[in-house]
């Protein structure tokens, strides 16, 4: 099996597209961290003069340095990291004699003079960091999210069929939501924070290389309940999400089957389910939550002792002569100054098992290879020509058993502006047929036809293009009913939406509405009835004047009234096209130019109606079990 990447850094092929603002991002983020570095440094004197009667050195010369640079002054050769402390060293001499004319009082008000602009420097870096590393860690969401999106688009609809949408949902927007924080305001602050670390350490070392040990002592002990919390936070966080993948979807079969629940009385009943998924919900977040929390709490913990340690050793040190007060405030604010950064770089370290499960979540469905497959060199489809052939066509569904067949050995022809009829009890297969012919699945075996030609070497796009289906299960968008017509299609006129509607007998009720065709129709078309539905259905099929019509049991959930009214709309829309129908009730029917009979997949019969009510067989026993 192929080794792929984790998950997590699989992502980097959406940060790295916006290089140039991470490096901006990156640059200001070091100038924000030398700005505050400078600023530190100049607290040096401040604290100095505090107290001392004596004129301080805005900098001192160490006792190493005082020795290489006697070394440049009696004219000895220099090593090359000598060379740059003898440079080092004619900057503070130069800096101590600026400061020279000046009292204690006046060299801090200069300092002090001096710290503003480099901290409104800081702030202004700081900005220009947030903004060029936040907006390219956005724009990598809005890309991901884009590709997931259009992943889904290309998956099979199998897929669909056996994963639940609560999950699809979940991953499109909860697991994508956390991701798109932690590339952008974390990853942010951990740049930012990185170079805070590495900097403010290097100003340690030059203050005290033997106080910061002690500093370093603490990180073995701080990093073992780290990483030991960050594995259960990863492990609480992808239960967290699953538990809220099974809550969205809940939510969604209640909503969807409201009218059920409340006519079986089975508000209890899924009250109580809806409860145990929530308890779930609450322990594994919870747990995420608690484990979040205490981790940086036990950070915090032993980071304190390693401070009063810190503490203890310095004071010692000032007693000894070895430090200046100065120089011992510094490194107590710096140390101060980069444990916040510390204890947040070991929250990082806990969201990164967050967004490492949530990663490995939406790349199952980038590895997910059951994908609707194009041909390279697509053809053209400009129209039927002569004829749609099924031949020799065996299906079976990805959940069935091999050899369990749907479809067994149909084979079907459906000339050009010919009407042909699909009958036969529930279960049989026809709608999978014509599920076929719109490449919502490919045959196991066998080819479907047009003009000659495979279908699965034509761009099915162009083929759907030319296809209006009518369905039994009729969905409207919660639009108006003229976007649901032209299915948000601007091009349409006024006038192509009211000659489709007056085809499909839909006109005359529209009119009457509120808002005539501007009515909102509610969450799939709840305002309307049966039979309107079905009719702007029609008018939907219409309107891009399609070659081929499907008529899917349009008829069948209807009453009588309505189900005249819609056959008055089919008769009118199947003038001078190639029609599919399938349906239980003859009447809609017996007038077609071929019926074929389906049974378990199979194809008993076919012939007129009249050729079969002849044979006195199959067709005949459905016809007057209907009609007697």
């Amino acid at each position: 099996m192929k080794n792929k990447k984790p998950a997590i850094l699989r992502l980097k092929q959406y940060i790295l597209k916006y290089k140039i603002r991470i490096l901006l991002g990156i640059f200001f983020a070091l100038i924000a961290s030398l700005s505050n570095l400078f600023s530190l440094t100049s607290f040096v004197p401040i604290f100095n003069a505090i107290g001392s009667d004596k004129k301080i050195k805005v900098i001192e010369i160490g006792p190493e340095e005082k020795k290489i640079y006697e070394k440049f002054k009696k004219n000895l050769e220099l090593e090359s990291y000598e060379k740059l402390y003898v440079k080092w060293v004619e900057i503070k001499i130069k800096i101590n004699q600026y400061f020279e004319p000046y009292d204690n009082k006046q060299t801090v008000y200069k300092i002090i003079l001096f710290i503003i602009p480099v901290y409104l420097l800081k702030m202004l870096s700081l900005t220009a960091s947030i903004f060029f590393l936040g907006t390219a860690g956005f724009y990598a969401t809005r890309d991901l999210r884009n590709d997931l999106y259009e992943k889904l688009n290309r998956l099979n609809l199998s897929f669909f069929e056996q994963e639940r949408t609560g999950y699809i949902m979940s991953r499109v927007v909860n697991d994508v939501h956390l991701i798109s924080r932690s590339i952008s305001v974390e990853f942010q602050e951990a740049i930012v924070n990185f170079f805070y670390i590495i900097t403010h350490l290097a100003l340690l070392i030059f203050i005290s290389w033997k106080m910061l040990i002690i500093v370093l002592i603490g990180v073995p002990i701080l990093m073992t309940p780290v990483n030991k919390f960050a594995l259960k936070v990863k492990k609480a966080a992808k239960n967290q999400q699953e538990r809220l993948a099974d809550l969205l979807t809940h939510l969604q079969e209640i909503i969807s089957g409201i009218r059920v629940i409340r006519a079986f009385s089975m508000e209890d009943f899924e009250e109580m389910r809806f409860n145990l998924i929530n308890e779930k919900l609450y322990k594994d977040t919870f747990k995420g939550h608690y484990y979040h929390q205490v981790g940086p709490a036990i950070t915090e913990l032993v980071v304190t002792v390693v401070v009063l340690l810190f503490l203890s050793w310095g004071a010692y040190e000032i007693t000894q002569g070895e430090l200046t007060k100065g120089h011992f405030f510094t490194f107590f604010f710096t140390l101060m100054f980069i444990m916040r950064p510390l204890i947040q770089t070991s929250v990082m370290l806990n969201l990164l098992g967050i967004v490492g499960a949530a990663s490995e979540r939406i790349f199952e469905i980038f590895d997910n290879n059951n994908e609707f497959q194009l041909p390279e060199n697509p053809i053209t489809f400009k129209g039927l020509k002569k004829s749609i052939q099924y031949n020799h066509v065996y299906f079976t569904y990805p959940t069935k058993q091999k050899g369990d067949y749907v479809l067994n050995d149909i084979n079907i022809e459906i000339k050009k502006n010919q009407v042909i009829a699909l009958v036969g009890e529930s279960g049989g297969g026809k709608s999978t047929i014509v599920d076929l012919l719109m490449r919502f699945y490919d045959p196991i075996k066998g080819e479907i036809l047009i003009d000659d030609i495979d279908l699965r070497q034509y761009n099915i796009f162009d083929i759907r293009k030319k296809i209006g289906i009518v369905s039994q299960n009729v969905f409207l968008f919660n639009a108006t009913i003229k976007e649901n017509i032209t299915l948000f299609d601007d091009t349409k006129t006024d006038e192509e939406i009211i000659n489709v509607c007056k085809l499909a007998y839909a006109h005359d009720f529209i009119e009457k509405l509120p808002h005539g065709y501007n009515t909102l129709v509610g969450e799939r078309g709840v305002m309307l009835s049966g039979g309107q539905r079905q009719r702007i259905a029609i008018a939907r099929a219409l309107i891009h004047n399609p070659e081929i019509i499907i008529f899917d049991e349009a008829t069948s959930a209807l009453d009588n009234e309505s189900e005249k009214m819609v056959e008055k709309a089919i008769e009118s829309a199947i003038k001078d096209k190639t029609v599919i129908m399938i349906a239980h009730r003859f009447r809609t029917i017996y007038k077609a130019d071929k019926i074929y009979v389906i049974e378990k997949g199979t194809i008993l019969e076919e012939g007129t109606h009249q050729e079969l009510i002849e044979k006195n067989g199959y067709y005949k026993k459905l016809y007057e079990l209907q009609f007697s």
